[in-house]
């Protein structure tokens, strides 16, 4: 066993007591680090604090608006890929071909015709994705449902016009691969366009069985998959979202739509105060019947009990003495 020289043993000590002290200092430091990083992303947070809130609620339908613009970007690329004996060729959905080739069936009598690729379905696709959008973004500050049915709806036939524009441009394939062929091989124009593309070094002379050619024929490009799998994507998210919002019981679909027609009335226009409800005034008392004479025996009878009844002593008045009249 080797032992350690008076210097190795005078050194060992004092390393062994620094390494806690690096340790601790590099723990601090990386603190000091997270620290100075969350200090530099508070704002940041803060400010985007009212837009998270804002989005609660509404992610799935984000998330189609965000898928939408990915797929719009996806239908200006190349959706078909082909190669022949005269060069290559790629298509977008919008029917636009970006050709590279020598063209020898240039002067062929019958050239083989140019592919016809219907921009229809890409179009209904850019149109459905600004409708995504606008209503994506309108539905954050009103929230209705209305609109929340639209991005979900949208999106569906989103996923519908690229999954249309993909089994289109695919049945074009053969043809656009035709637009760079050497054309007929029995057509003169044909084998006067291959003599010339020798002549003159671009490729080498077509004889049967001398060279071996070898080429691609048309397919789907990665950019045609990725936007249908986007847009089958913002689909599905929209469709979550829906459903997690809607209020528990069936889904009703109303199938008609209520009509209400207004017509003007007869009565006063209801723009004016109607006039204030008079009070009914208190009911007329009656008049006094008039009171009938009395018969004769009564009044007779009354007056005799007048006669009968002795006046008031407090009432009569003493009469003046003669004597102090004088």
């Amino acid at each position: 066993m080797v032992q350690p020289t008076p210097w190795q043993a005078g050194k060992t000590p004092q390393a062994q007591a620094v390494s806690p002290s690096r340790a601790a200092s590099g723990a601090s430091r990386r603190q000091v680090d997270i620290a100075n990083a969350l200090a530099t992303l508070r704002p940041l947070l803060a400010a985007l604090r009212p837009v998270l809130v804002l989005c609660r609620g509404h992610w799935g339908y984000l998330g189609a608006a965000i898928g939408g613009v990915i797929t719009l970007y996806a239908l200006f690329q190349p959706w078909i890929n082909a190669s022949s004996t005269d060069g290559k060729i790629k298509a977008t959905p919008f029917g636009k071909f970006e050709i590279s080739s020598s063209l020898v069936a240039l002067w062929a009598g019958s050239p083989p015709p140019a592919a016809k690729i219907n921009g229809t379905w890409a179009v209904l696709a850019c149109i459905t994705i600004a409708v995504i959008v606008v209503a994506a973004v309108i539905n954050l500050r009103a929230q209705t449902r209305a609109l929340s049915t639209l991005v979900m709806g949208s999106s569906i036939a989103l996923t519908l016009f690229v999954i249309f524009a993909l089994v289109h441009i695919n049945n074009k394939a053969p043809d656009v691969r035709n637009m760079v062929g050497n054309g007929p091989t029995r057509d003169l124009g044909s084998q006067v366009g291959m003599i010339v593309r020798w002549a003159s070094g671009n490729s080498g002379y077509a004889l049967p069985g001398v060279r071996r050619y070898t080429w691609t024929t048309a397919g789907l490009t990665s950019w045609a998959w990725f936007a249908g799998a986007m847009a089958v994507v913002s689909a599905v998210a929209a469709i979550a979202q829906w459903v997690r919002n809607r209020p528990a019981g069936p889904i009703q679909i109303p199938l008609r739509m209520p009509i209400v027609i207004t017509r003007p009335s007869s009565g006063p226009d209801p723009a004016q105060p109607a006039p204030a409800p008079q009070q009914p005034s208190a009911s007329p008392q009656p008049a006094p019947e008039p009171q009938q004479p009395a018969p004769a025996s009564q009044q007779a009878t009354t007056e005799t009990a007048s006669q009968q009844t002795p006046p008031d002593p407090a009432t009569k008045r003493p009469s003046p003495d003669p004597d102090q009249t004088n």
